[in-house]
């Protein structure tokens, strides 16, 4: 059974496009991976910061009273762990767009993380809505 030359043409271009979709999964894939094991240990950083600060401000800076500094201190260790993920997704997610636009990585990962951390996406994809 011959394949024409129309029929050998739609398939190479099916198997380019196949491909290229691949190739954008697993670029994908591996910019989440990096991203993800970059907001762990950014998030810690940002936490360990926090505690470093506020527990210098509380025993060094305000010299409070050795009970009071402990309440004070079992506060601050809450609001350095809560804000420190807070501020860590934060900072996670403007690296990951800062990323994308830097290295122009639009044509190389998928929609979804594109859409997810990408605000040129996204401001595309309103335009587009808007037509």
């Amino acid at each position: 059974m011959d394949m024409t030359e129309e029929e050998k043409q739609e398939r190479l271009e099916r198997q380019k496009k196949e491909l290229a979709l691949r190739a954008k999964k697993r670029n994908s894939r591996l910019f989440l991976f990096f991203g993800s094991i970059f907001e762990i240990v950014e998030t810690l950083a940002v936490i360990l910061l926090l505690f470093v600060l506020f527990s210098f401000l509380i025993f060094k800076v305000f010299q409070l009273p050795e009970g009071l500094a402990r309440t004070v201190f079992q506060f601050s260790t809450i609001v350095s762990f809560i804000g420190g993920l807070f501020l860590g997704f934060m900072i996670y997610k403007a690296c990951a767009n800062f990323v994308i636009e830097k290295f122009n990585l639009s044509e190389k990962l998928s929609t979804e993380v594109l859409g997810h951390y990408s605000k040129r996406y996204k401001e595309a994809q309103k335009e587009a809505l808007k037509k």
